[in-house]
């Protein structure tokens, strides 16, 4: 009896589940919708970042959208002029007339003097790091283990309720 015991007790047919808690889960993007860039009418600006001012133009990022491009020529009034949507984007620099931002991994660079507006002049593939696909950037944590088919990583979020299979 013991030893049918034993041997029922090593059989692991199912996993328990852990109770549900907080935890880290996966923020996902589709591969296809991460370097869908444009120009754009004005928006309203939500979740702002830093911002650059050259010349009467200042450059306000929108976390993870883009960059608002707003006219300061009348600082007591001043006007949007349009949107540069831009998939995780989360830095901007300016230098001699060109804006540099990323893309999620990619570098873009934008002639700022164009006619009609901002022009995109190149993208310098895979420069920085893109965010961890298989854990959060921290140790001793729960998450929800990753799935590759949902998408692409772009950053992690804590959240309550949820089921963690994964620790690291």
């Amino acid at each position: 009896m013991v030893c049918a015991m034993a041997i029922a007790g090593c059989q692991t047919d199912t996993e328990p589940t852990p109770p549900p808690g907080t935890a880290f889960v996966p923020v996902y993007a589709a591969a296809t919708q991460l370097h869908s860039i444009g120009f754009e009418g004005a928006r309203p600006t939500v979740n702002a970042g830093k911002i650059y001012v050259y010349g009467t133009l200042l450059l306000q990022n929108e976390l993870n959208e883009g960059i608002h491009l707003i006219d300061m020529r009348n600082p007591a009034a001043p006007a949007k002029l349009g949107f540069l949507k831009i998939p995780l984007c989360t830095e901007l620099a300016v230098s001699n007339g060109y804006l540099y931002t990323n893309n999620y991994d990619d570098l873009l660079v934008y002639n700022l003097q164009a006619s009609g507006g901002p022009a995109l002049v190149k993208r310098i593939e895979k420069v920085f790091p893109p965010a961890n696909q298989e854990y959060p950037p921290l140790f001793g944590v729960s998450f929800e283990c990753p799935d590759p088919s949902k998408g692409v990583v772009v950053r992690w979020e804590q959240k309550s309720n949820v089921v963690a299979r994964c620790r690291r």
